[in-house]
């Protein structure tokens, strides 16, 4: 069982449908000799779902926070040279100098789709048979999300259903679809999860009933806001909020939601776990190791200062990936009552000079002497939820009050909301969300859903959506560049 788990996961990692690297398509045919070795038991549907969000994590370490918060002025220029990073916060993205495309996340869709072939042909037993529908059901919704990213990131996308299992690379090159058509796509998948889901059982780090009513609100409330789906899409977002099984909840105090000794809290409805026993010798660990403070980040005050402000520093190779980019601390308006703002970035003063800001919001946790940014990556939480019913019934006339207080005042006892005509009730619910659920990858696609790019400063003239790699275009002539980028 481990060696196939192994073998598995190094097969769906080096296995990217839309790959600018002919030699990395020439791995497709073991795709052919997996079928053969695989997909004969249950252990083997396991082990397929599990290379499954192996794949999805990789996505995680880097490319869901620069697809979805990167770009939306919460973050600005480090103490070290911010590599290609200053290209999404200075909206600078080029089809040349963009380093993240839709590869990887086709990755983990051909993953999905070889689950969906695959698993209904095996025969489970009576008393398991339940898990070969949850992993049939993952797989609909892992594909309708990683769709999800990607519609919102470049618009309309190639929709592939099948698993790349040859290398006849003619079947590779198709156009996009339509966005309409990749929403269409998107819905109908989540709707197939749902109806295959066997109970609302939920381990947080695994895809089940409360994380796909999530995503089947956010993904109608998008539709309802970007797509004209109006008033329909609206009741279906705020119809699947309130299916959410279960019972999730605000923990009481807002830096809890994020401790490492409490993932998996009463908060979270899905994250991606990091652990430190997950390739202890080599891993990147995730995002947030770009945005702490490492040895090196804090002249002209000592080490000493430093760690009594962040504790035990971050680490890389050569200090690499410290406080490549920091948290923009003109962003926010936090209260000084406000919990949130302590939790999630600190900042070193020499007298009342910033030198540095760190995030803390996802600091991992100190193995030995070393930081390792092992924080679980929470894709959906209980307050985006309260948040994100507050948006809908702020846009169907309704008063948000209630979910927007239960918010406000977890962070601040003292903060109430106060009902207004829609446009401010949205400008309060957008604020409230930016402080809420920064730098969790969110902030980016929450002004764009509400049509409030503008107040990125470095946005003037520039393009809401992703430019397409040219590495992609050069692999696949009939993708077609966004526009404003050719």
């Amino acid at each position: 069982m481990k060696k196939k788990f192994l073998l598995y996961t190094i097969l769906f990692s080096s296995l990217a449908l839309f790959n600018s690297c002919q030699d990395d398509l020439e791995l497709t045919s073991d795709s052919v000799i997996t079928a053969d070795s695989f997909w004969k038991t249950e252990d083997d549907a396991k082990a397929g779902v599990n290379g499954m969000y192996v794949n999805f994590r990789i996505q995680t370490q880097q490319n869901y926070y620069l697809l979805g918060g990167a770009r939306s002025a919460e973050i600005t220029g480090g103490v070290q040279s911010p590599l290609t990073l200053a290209n999404y916060y200075n909206n600078n993205l080029t089809p040349q100098n963009i380093d993240v495309d839709w590869a990887g996340l086709y990755t983990v869709i051909h993953s999905a789709n070889l689950v969906l072939k695959y698993v209904p042909q095996i025969t489970f037993s009576p008393s398991t048979v339940k898990e070969q529908k949850r992993y049939i059901a993952q797989a609909y919704t892992m594909r309708a999300l990683c769709y999800f990213i990607m519609a919102r990131s470049w618009g309309g996308v190639p929709i592939v259903t099948e698993p790349t299992e040859n290398t006849n690379q003619s079947q590779y090159i198709i156009p996009r679809n339509t966005i309409e058509e990749t929403f269409k796509f998107i819905k109908s998948d989540i709707d197939k999860a749902i109806a295959n889901f066997p109970d609302s059982n939920n381990n947080k780090t695994q895809l089940a009933l409360p994380s796909v009513y999530a995503l089947k609100a956010e993904v109608n409330l998008w539709t309802a806001k970007q797509l004209n789906g109006g008033t329909a899409d609206l009741n279906t977002a705020l119809t699947a909020i309130n299916a959410i099984p279960g019972t999730p909840t605000l923990m009481p105090s807002f830096k809890d939601v994020f401790a490492f000794d409490k993932k998996g809290n009463a908060e979270v409805l899905f994250a991606v776990r990091y652990s430190l026993a997950d390739l202890t010798s080599s891993l990147l660990d995730n995002w947030n190791q770009f945005m702490f403070v490492g040895p090196s980040d804090f002249a002209p005050l000592t080490s000493a200062q430093a760690t009594a402000v962040f504790g035990t520093l971050g680490t890389g190779s050569g200090n690499a990936g410290i406080s490549r980019v920091q948290p923009d601390i003109t962003r926010f308006n936090f209260a000084a009552t406000d919990t949130r703002k302590d939790a999630t970035y600190l900042t070193l003063y020499n007298g009342t000079t910033p030198v540095v800001t760190g995030l803390v919001k996802y600091n991992g946790t100190v193995d030995g002497t070393i930081r390792r940014f092992v924080s679980d990556i929470i894709i959906y939480r209980w307050a985006d939820i309260l948040l994100m019913k507050a948006e809908i019934k702020n846009a169907l006339g309704q008063d948000p009050t209630t979910e927007m207080n239960q918010v406000m005042k977890r962070a601040d006892a003292s903060a109430s909301f106060t009902n207004d005509t829609p446009a401010a009730n949205d400008d309060v619910i957008l604020r409230e969300r930016l402080k809420e659920m920064a730098f969790e990858g969110k902030s980016w696609w929450d002004i764009v859903r509400f049509n409030k790019t503008s107040i990125v400063p470095s946005m003037a003239g520039k393009q809401v959506l992703f430019p397409i790699s040219q590495n992609t275009i050069n692999f696949n002539p009939k993708i077609v560049q966004n526009p404003g980028y050719n």
